[in-house]
């Protein structure tokens, strides 16, 4: 099951209520995110108001928008049941429909009348999401009939959103997913459409692998922007839209959020949908789902591997695959923050694995079973799951027979009571390879995505 406890605070009451801080705890299985920020507010709140809350103008100005917040949280909020002191999440969910940012339906639970079905004294200090979270496990373990607690929220929004999209394409300089050309096509929400094509100066040589694939040289991006600079040009057609690529994880969303991070750039969470994907539940009797071989399929001009064609080719592919489904049915969430603004609080550090305990492969079988544990340095380990699936592979939740590589986080994990857990200790006992943190990345960044165009 998964859970976020969360404690909100609010400036006013009703509908003119404004949240001016968001702190959580979510709890999945064993992995664990926690999160707070104070956020900016529309109006300057009553100069008592901000004494109570023992904040200052200067804070809440310098606070990050509602807008920005959510789009960093959102994620934790979905399938999720959603834990807090008292009524706050009606109230978080009615605040967020009033900036138009349109909340999910929240299975919530709260925890003053948990512990009052279960005749339970509620402790004073519930003013932490974590203490929130652990005084629900321990009435959660006393009083069988917990789960007629649990509410349901649900928007009270009813008009379908009108979509913004952005199709695009990356061409990168080597196997961090540095970018060194990027095309797009935006289409806003009333069907306008925008063309933009650039190379990219990727401040670093190509590799010859990559070289290979684009034709891309060193000479052709020497005089080009930087990506910094080109991020300053088309960061508007990416905040706000739903993002369209061909392997848009596997490939486009992770160079993208790569090369963000190079530079310490930020945007946040969006939304995307993976023409790939879309494709292998739409049209699962073809050979294979590469962008080309579906272009050829719907006799979609293309000039692949150059960045803006591939993206009128996702675009069109788009068009198609949408006279057999809806294509918003296929919206994900994608995190393009730096990993750091969501990794667990490390009380202890030098958990990592002994050097000899890994393996050094000259290939990784992508279409094979995993298992992963530990806390990434780079990425978090929900994206390093993804990454195998994307690439064909398998994730399994323990070590077993059939699973031919383990990958650790760098980070390790302060559960780690003997150095490492049973996952690192079944694949020793199995002879599993167990493989380093960067050594996968970087043959997973190598690597060609099951079914990928590019």
């Amino acid at each position: 099951m998964q859970l976020t406890a969360i404690t909100v605070g609010f400036f006013g009451t009703g509908t003119k209520a404004e949240v001016y801080s968001l702190s959580l705890f979510h709890q999945d299985g064993d992995q664990v995110r926690r999160y707070g920020s104070l956020i900016s507010t529309t109006q300057t709140p009553p100069a008592r108001q901000l004494e109570q809350a023992r904040l200052s103008r200067e804070q809440l100005e310098q606070a990050p928008e509602l807008e920005q917040v959510w789009g960093e949280v959102r994620r934790y909020f979905t399938h999720s049941l959603v834990v807090c002191p008292a009524n706050e999440a009606a109230a978080l969910s009615a605040a967020l429909e009033r900036r138009g940012l349109y909340p999910p339906v929240m299975f919530t639970l709260n925890i003053r009348e948990l512990a009052k079905a279960a005749g339970e004294a509620l402790p004073e200090n519930t003013a932490q999401p974590e203490q929130l979270a652990g005084i629900f496990w321990q009435l959660k373990g006393r009083y069988r009939d917990w789960e007629t607690c649990i509410g349901m929220i649900k928007p009270s929004m009813t008009v379908r959103r009108k979509h913004a999209y952005t199709f695009f394409d990356c061409e990168t300089a080597d196997a961090t997913g540095q970018i060194c050309a990027i095309g797009l096509l935006h289409q806003d929400s009333d069907g306008r459409m925008t063309e933009y094509y650039a190379l990219v100066n990727p401040e670093r040589p190509m590799q010859k692998e990559n070289l290979s694939v684009h034709g891309i040289t060193d000479e052709m991006a020497a005089d080009a922007p930087t990506f910094p600079e080109v991020w300053k040009e088309i960061k508007r057609w990416f905040e706000g839209s739903v993002l369209v690529a061909h392997s848009a994880s596997a490939a486009d969303l992770f160079f993208l959020k790569s090369t963000l991070a190079n530079y310490n750039l930020r945007l946040g969470e969006v939304e995307y949908i993976c023409t790939c994907r879309s494709a292998q539940k739409l049209l699962p009797s073809l050979p294979n789902h590469r962008l080309n071989t579906l272009c050829a399929y719907y006799n979609i001009p293309l000039d692949h591997h150059n960045a803006l064609s591939d993206a009128k080719g996702c675009r069109r592919l788009f068009v198609e695959l949408g006279k057999l489904r809806d294509m918003d049915t296929f919206i994900s969430r994608y995190d393009l923050s730096p990993a750091k603004s969501h990794r667990p609080v490390r009380r202890k550090s030098g958990r990592g694995l002994p050097s000899e305990y890994y393996s050094h492969p000259d290939s990784i079988d992508f279409t094979a079973a995993f298992a992963v544990t530990g806390d990434f340095r780079t990425g978090s380990r929900e994206e390093a799951e993804d990454k195998i699936r994307d690439l064909g592979g398998v994730v399994r939740s323990s070590v077993t027979k059939s699973v031919k590589y383990l990958i650790v986080g760098s980070l390790g994990s302060e559960r780690w009571v003997r150095g490492y857990g049973n996952k690192v200790e079944k694949a020793r006992e199995l002879g599993v390879p167990i493989i380093a943190e960067n050594d996968f990345w970087n043959a997973a960044a190598a690597a060609k995505p099951s079914g990928d165009g590019s």
